[in-house]
């Protein structure tokens, strides 16, 4: 044998005996396994760390107490929305609102499901989108309940309006938008009308001062003696006329095809879309009945003659015959129109009347009403229709068949204690908070028995 070969075998030997820390390719080594004393392999497996039981994941008891806080805070607020679905599908019925309010049923069936009666104030409603929802409500107030009952109800485009409502009944406040609608009512101007025949049974004289009266609603009303009173004045043998713009471009244009109706007019007044007139009518019957079909039937816009008088509370006085207000000297107002006096020739003679001789007999009655007649000559021929000239009457008498309404203008406000009727809102549509509040019934019990096992455990555990 070869003297390298042998010292080769001979090195390979040495290294073989020669621990090298590294376990044989493929063999699992573990440390019972080696003689005491020898090295660890890196690689080598402890059993009794194997052996030792996986612990589970623990949390801090804090954080088991704030879902437990949290669960409670939904049950909570969920708690009138759970009754709720929990009441017959059946309204209550309360019939007319403001009957209901004034004996109490209306307090007493919140938070329930119930039907009522109410003249809804349409005119002054609040439409929004609520956060989260859909479709666009409207909030408005039920007239004759001091603002103190509102309605919410879906828009729809359906035209019908009715002034029945079945829905859910709670406390204004308690809802999300309730301080939405408040802001908005505060920026709102609504008009209260007084009760026509409680004002006319006033004593005769100037108004009180503050006036305390109802309105037309039967509702407490006090009127200071600087707010405005609106008397709105309907001028029955008046018509308003307007010429477009289109047909006539000019006011003499507007003014001939006025003039040819033959009705007494008052002067022209230009607006963006043409040319006003006020017309004073025939009496009423067949001759007015034709007027106005020959009106209508030349294109011409026409509508009643309707004014709005404003005048301070202190300034208006009761009469047997309606209001008395200053005249449009001292408080501005309306135009009032009258017929202009015919006018008379300047070169008529005029004749005296002759003088009885002493002892002569007194003519009749009858014979001095012929002696004035013949001596008093005829008015001049009108050249064209009459005109309407403007009254200056030191003091403006208002009367009452021409009065349509005497209104205030105040903030709309909701009072406290206020109630609204979500209207369509039954119990089936609040059925969702049962099984939410099962799952959370069941994570609150899950939640305390795991705190109550954190803290039964040893600290050392």
């Amino acid at each position: 044998m070869p003297k390298d070969s042998a010292e080769d075998l001979a090195a390979d030997a040495a290294a073989a005996s020669a621990p090298s820390g590294k376990s044989p390719a493929g063999a699992v080594v573990t440390t019972g396994s080696l003689e005491p004393g020898a090295p660890i392999p890196p690689d080598a497996i402890d059993p009794e760390l194997v052996n030792l039981s996986t612990p589970l994941p623990r949390r801090h008891p804090l954080v088991a107490v704030a879902v437990l806080i949290v669960a409670v805070l939904l049950l909570y607020r969920m708690r009138t929305d759970l009754q709720y679905a929990l009441q017959p599908n059946t309204p209550t019925e309360l019939g007319a609102v403001v009957d209901a309010q004034k004996s109490g049923k209306l307090a007493s069936a919140g938070g329930t499901f119930v039907r009522f009666d109410g003249l809804p104030d349409r005119k002054n409603a609040v439409v929004f989108d609520p956060k989260g929802g859909r479709g666009r409500t409207q909030v408005f107030r039920i007239l004759g309940t001091g603002s103190k009952v509102l309605v919410a109800t879906p828009v729809t485009i359906s035209s019908e309006a009715t002034n029945h409502f079945a829905g859910r009944l709670r406390r204004f406040e308690d809802l999300s938008f309730a301080e939405a609608v408040v802001n908005f009512y505060q920026q709102t101007q609504v008009l209260r009308a007084l009760d026509l025949q409680k004002l006319q049974a006033l004593p005769m004289g100037p108004l009180p001062q503050p006036l305390t009266i109802a309105d037309r609603s039967g509702e407490p009303l006090t009127i200071s003696k600087d707010q405005e009173l609106l008397v709105d004045v309907l001028f029955d043998d008046d018509l308003r006329v307007l010429l477009s713009k289109e047909k006539f471009p000019s006011e003499p244009d507007a003014r001939h095809e006025v003039e040819r109706l033959g009705l007494p007019h008052g002067p022209g007044i230009e607006t963006k879309d043409g040319y006003g007139y006020v017309l004073r009518l025939p009496p009423k019957g067949i001759v007015r009945q034709r007027v106005l079909a020959q009106i209508d039937a030349l294109g011409i816009w026409l509508w009643h003659r309707v004014e709005t008088f404003r005048v301070p509370l202190a300034a208006v006085s009761v009469t047997t015959a309606g209001l008395v207000m200053p005249g449009p000297d001292a408080l501005s107002q309306p135009v009032r129109y009258r017929l202009q006096a015919p006018t008379r020739p300047v070169d008529a003679p005029t004749q005296a009347p002759e003088t009885a001789p002493t002892g002569a007999v007194a003519p009749t009655a009858a014979g001095a009403s012929a002696a004035v007649t013949a001596s008093t000559p005829p008015p001049a021929e009108s050249t064209g229709p009459a005109l309407l000239e403007s009254m200056k009457d030191p003091m403006t008498v208002l009367l009452w068949e021409q009065v349509q309404a005497v209104q205030i203008s105040e903030p709309l406000q909701v009072p406290e204690g206020a109630w609204l009727l979500s209207d369509g809102e039954g119990p089936r549509s609040t059925l969702w908070t049962v099984p939410v509040t099962a799952l959370l019934g069941l994570f609150l019990a899950f939640n305390v028995w795991y705190l109550l096992r954190s803290l039964k455990r040893p600290a050392g555990a």
